[in-house]
């Protein structure tokens, strides 16, 4: 009875359901178009669903096909790379300085009281120039024993030139000569070595010879002069001080040179050789003085991980500062395999560097490669010689320049798919 029932309900809910279609024609139209939907929907999946790793027939070559329609679509462009021929322009900061070799220490040669300073801090001053007025009792002794050797051996000397006629002539005995003969010869010597005292005193000629006429406190006056022309940098000297010969009074560079002192960062450290040419730019003067490396230190300073570097320009107008901030363009020549490639060809992934090379031969299929920069710009790069860890560029290789973040998307993609993460 229970089965009976339950079939006449069955039948009755079916007969309900096809009235209902038959006179809403809007909701038979919904309920089609849902199931015409539903069945399209089933089969596009299972045509397009991705093939298991278990029904792969080979491993990727890592090349990516892309069509020339595709290519034109994505806006795609490639350049060929060109061997580098000219020199990279290293670009280096520095600052300029006195020559240390050529710095002048003004110094006293003996225990002395400074009366007078006749140059200040920053003045120019010329070989010859008075410097400095000095009084010294050790100067006056100097001098009052270099008078009494000169006055010593002219006595000697006028007795042995008395003398030596009369030993020719037999009257006098040789013996004596002899004795008169080393009397001259040591006062002169002593003479000598009182001259050669003053000359070390920094006294010239005409002050030695004038040292003969002076009296009474005179001879301990002195005037120190300047030995090279320059500029005084450091003054340490008072008036009315007293000082010895550790002191230094004063000290006087010259002007008619600089060094320029600068860093080379680690990386380039072992590009840049004494004897490469370079050039000295000095933003604020206006000028640009070419010069070579003239000193470069083998260490790497820990502190600031770069190696310091050395050279010089000529300063004949004197018009450059020393002190001054400058730009060094050290020009390094080009090394055999380096090739060089827009900057804009060149994607960085994870700290490493890669192009997209369009396969010889072919025009739709483009490898990515592994390179090792040598020298980066704002619109360029060489790329390093091919090595264990670098396959390099060779002249004439395509690499794509407008479009290579798109392959490298696409790249990042095949992998995944590859890789089984993107199933």
């Amino acid at each position: 009875m229970k089965m009976k029932w339950t079939l006449v309900l069955a039948i009755a809910a079916t007969a309900g359901f096809a009235a209902w279609m038959y006179f809403d024609r809007t909701a038979r139209g919904r309920a089609l178009a849902a199931w015409h939907h539903l069945a399209s929907n089933t089969a596009h999946a299972e045509e397009t669903r991705p093939p298991s790793r278990t029904s792969s027939v080979g491993v990727w070559d890592g090349i990516l096909t892309v069509t020339s329609s595709r290519q034109e679509a994505l806006g795609l462009r490639v350049q060929p790379a060109k061997e580098q021929a000219g020199p990279v322009e290293l670009r280096l900061s520095g600052t300029t300085d006195y020559d240390p070799a050529t710095l002048t220490i003004v110094r006293t040669q003996f225990e002395s009281r400074v009366d007078r300073v006749h140059m200040d801090l920053g003045s120019v001053v010329k070989k010859g120039d008075a410097i400095l007025e000095l009084f010294s009792n050790t100067l006056a002794q100097a001098k009052s024993d270099y008078e009494m050797a000169v006055n010593q051996w002219r006595r000697d000397k006028k007795i042995l030139d008395y003398k030596s006629p009369l030993a020719k002539a037999g009257t006098l005995p040789g013996k004596e000569l002899i004795e008169i003969e080393n009397d001259e010869a040591k006062s002169r010597e002593s003479m000598k070595l009182a001259k050669d005292k003053l000359s070390v005193f920094g006294l010239t000629e005409k002050e030695i010879q004038a040292a003969m006429t002076e009296e009474g406190v005179s001879k301990a006056r002195m005037t120190v002069r300047a030995i090279a022309d320059g500029i005084v940098i450091k003054r340490g000297v008072v008036p009315g001080n007293f000082y010895d010969p550790k002191d230094d009074l004063m000290t006087i560079a010259p002007l008619d040179h600089l060094w320029v002192r600068g860093n080379v960062s680690e990386i380039d450290a072992d590009k840049v050789q004494v004897g490469l040419a370079l050039k000295v730019v000095f933003p604020y003067a206006h000028r640009t003085i070419p010069a070579k490396v003239e000193y470069i230190d083998k260490a790497i300073d820990p502190d600031t991980r770069a190696a310091k570097f050395r050279t010089s320009v000529l300063n004949p107008d004197r018009l450059l500062k020393a002190g001054g901030y400058v730009r060094v363009l050290v020009d390094i020549p080009p090394v055999p395999g380096q090739t060089v490639i827009p900057r804009v060809a060149m994607v960085s992934v994870d700290r490493h560097d890669y192009v997209f090379v369009r396969r010889p031969g072919t025009t739709d299929q483009f490898e990515r490669r592994t390179i090792v920069v040598a020298k980066e710009s704002n619109d360029q790069v060489i790329v390093a010689a091919p090595g264990p860890e670098n396959h390099g560029i060779r002249p004439g290789e395509e690499v794509v320049t407008v479009g290579c973040l798109i392959l490298e998307q696409m790249y990042e993609d095949r992998l995944m798919v590859e890789d089984g993460t993107l199933l």
